[in-house]
């Protein structure tokens, strides 16, 4: 019995730290497919945003996108992952998201950890540690967008993903606004 449970902690061992070791020889890409609103054009009008081939093994999302009104605690907004790893269509949901909020509660948290990855590529508003409520309405450009992958853990199987947001009203949770972003997630060894 106590050899059994010495091996297998020996074996939990071993595996961890090749695991580590693995960790920088693994690289993870990511490839944007496209993006689509599915409603909430009376808030946003993202008919410009498209998805480019930036070179040869990467693509980019470009473009100029309008949010129409100021955005506060009224709504509240999240993510939610879901994937496909025959790549037909059919996305089972993944325990990973950002989970909905109020607007501005977001945008304080999960927005200003993670706006050093994307606004070198846009004029999106910087948030202070004190938060910015609301949001602005306004004109909002993206170029030569892409997802730094260093940021996505290496135990994130490879498949296609879907990153769908949710935007309700929070006094009656009526759905104003949802949208997928579709990417390609492979790895390869560097």
């Amino acid at each position: 019995m106590r050899i059994t449970l010495y091996l297998n902690a020996l074996a939990f061992v071993l595996l961890f730290f090749t695991l580590k070791r693995c960790d920088g020889l693994i690289k993870v890409i990511i490839d944007f497919d496209r993006w689509e609103l599915f409603n909430g054009t009376d808030l946003f009008n993202m008919e410009m945003i498209r998805v480019r081939k930036y070179n040869r093994t990467m693509s980019v999302l470009n473009g100029t996108g309008e949010l129409l009104a100021d955005l506060d605690d009224k709504y509240k907004f999240g993510f939610n992952f879901a994937r496909s790893a025959q790549g037909n269509n059919q996305y089972n949901a993944y325990p990973m998201k950002l989970a909905s909020r109020p607007f501005c509660e977001f945008i304080k948290t999960y927005y200003r950890e993670y706006q050093h990855l994307f606004l070198k590529f846009t004029n999106l508003p910087f948030v202070p540690d004190e938060g910015l409520c609301p949001f602005p309405k306004g004109k909002y450009w993206v170029k030569d967008a892409y997802v730094d992958s260093s940021v996505i853990p290496v135990v994130v199987p490879e498949g296609h993903w879907r990153a769908s947001s949710d935007l309700r009203i929070i006094e009656t949770n009526e759905l104003v606004s949802t949208g997928s972003l579709y990417v390609k997630l492979t790895k390869e060894i560097a």
